[in-house]
């Protein structure tokens, strides 16, 4: 699924710079490869319909939480002002813990998210080397989840899905540099808290 989503961005690249024979005065492409911590489901208690059923109860806990982190490819087009942007993104993480039931560890949880949003951002400052922004973003995502029971219960793992709501709110972002830059986004949702990577801006 990685390599389906880079190679989308890829084109998505490639089709740009053909299309740069066009005489404009803006650069209105902005094309950008990010890495974001943590995931969502790192700190929140998600809860599904898998766990919900295997215990009914609901007297489950997660812990030992560990994350990939969030990888994202985003495509804004920039409006002639310069001053907003609107695009898609879309997004890849997945995370692992154990579950306990009734203080025993009942196995190792696995979950797998794919994102896909629309964005907007609002760029407040632009000193063309520094600009600073804020936006917001919503979508959906889209989750597999597998508990792996430990070999001695002899119980057979258990698999389903979680799929919700996706969000992000960019209180903050900063990018530096000129066609090609750098930057780093502050703020909350599908691609974490902090969300540093590369930015690309073409005609």
């Amino acid at each position: 699924m990685i390599r389906t989503i880079l190679l989308l961005f890829v084109l998505m690249l490639g089709m740009s710079i053909y299309g740069q024979s066009y005489d404009r005065s803006y650069l209105h492409h902005d094309f950008m490869i990010s890495y974001g911590l943590p995931a969502t489901d790192m700190f929140q208690n998600l809860s599904s319909n898998m766990l919900d059923d295997k215990y009914p109860d609901k007297r489950y806990i997660r812990d030992n939480y560990k994350g990939s982190g969030i990888i994202s490819l985003t495509y804004r087009h920039v409006s002639k002002s310069e001053m907003f942007f609107w695009g898609v993104a879309a997004g890849y993480n997945s995370t692992q813990g154990d579950v306990y039931y009734l203080g025993s560890n009942d196995g190792e949880l696995k979950r797998n998210f794919i994102s896909v949003a629309f964005e907007g951002q609002y760029r407040y400052q632009n000193l063309k080397k520094v600009q600073l922004y804020s936006g917001l973003g919503i979508g959906y995502s889209f989750g597999k989840e597998k508990l792996t029971n430990p070999t001695e219960s002899g119980s057979q793992s258990t698999s389903g899905t979680i799929n919700r709501i996706a969000y992000q709110i960019n209180v903050m972002g900063i990018r530096i540099g000129d066609n090609i830059g750098g930057f780093v986004e502050l703020g909350y949702g599908y691609k974490g808290i902090v969300n540093v990577g590369l930015s690309i801006q073409l005609y």
